[in-house]
């Protein structure tokens, strides 16, 4: 919503995104990649990297128009991984038992108190690796990389941001107040000030 409100706010010259953030959903992380893509048609994005901005959060970073990290930002992570709990063995050591009445063996949910299932298992690594590559992509076009140079520096691995400017996942070393001088030029903007969203 921020970003949609920036875009459209006609005062707002470029924007400067400040992210701190370990990761989260990949559907999240997508809907604001999203953004970001249409915000840099209308106007300059700037990623300003905090403590964190990794995973999920480095994701929303990777198709700014520069990315600003400090020399101990945690970044990176670029990888997806998926939980299934399974209490099968323990709900039958202490006398639960259930089953599942289906029309069809597509039918049901993911039952954590039933064996898994292979099938199940399979398309659920289809689904995370699919998230993966789609994730690999995003960062080798955002980064201008090929998608072999990324893989062969993502697979969940973290990176400290002095790191990361070695290896071309930012652009430059510095604070949210190189951020916004650099925001500012994009724009051809001599005199500014500065508005946070959401206020």
């Amino acid at each position: 919503r921020s970003l949609i409100k920036a875009r459209k706010d006609k005062n707002v010259k470029a924007i400067v995104l400040r992210i701190d953030s370990p990761g989260g959903y990949a559907l999240t992380s997508d809907l604001i990649w999203r953004e970001i893509e249409l915000t840099k048609k209308v106007k300059p994005v700037v990623v300003s990297m905090g403590n964190y901005a990794a995973s999920g959060g480095y994701y929303i970073a990777c198709n700014a128009n520069k990315i600003f990290a400090e020399n101990n930002t945690i970044t990176g992570s670029i990888g997806v991984f998926g939980i299934l709990p399974n209490f099968n063995k323990l709900a039958t050591k202490i006398g639960i038992h259930t089953e599942q009445v289906r029309t069809n063996e597509n039918a049901s949910e993911y039952s954590p108190f039933l064996p898994l299932d292979e099938k199940f298992k399979a398309v659920t690594v289809e689904g995370v690796e699919h998230i993966y590559k789609t994730f690999v992509a995003r960062v080798a076009e955002g980064r201008k990389m090929s998608y072999a140079q990324v893989d062969s520096v993502a697979q969940g691995r973290v990176w400290s941001g002095s790191q990361a400017l070695k290896i071309g996942l930012v652009d430059k070393i510095g604070g949210l107040d190189d951020a916004i001088k650099e925001a500012a030029s994009l724009s051809k903007t001599k005199e500014y000030s500065t508005q946070n969203f959401p206020e």
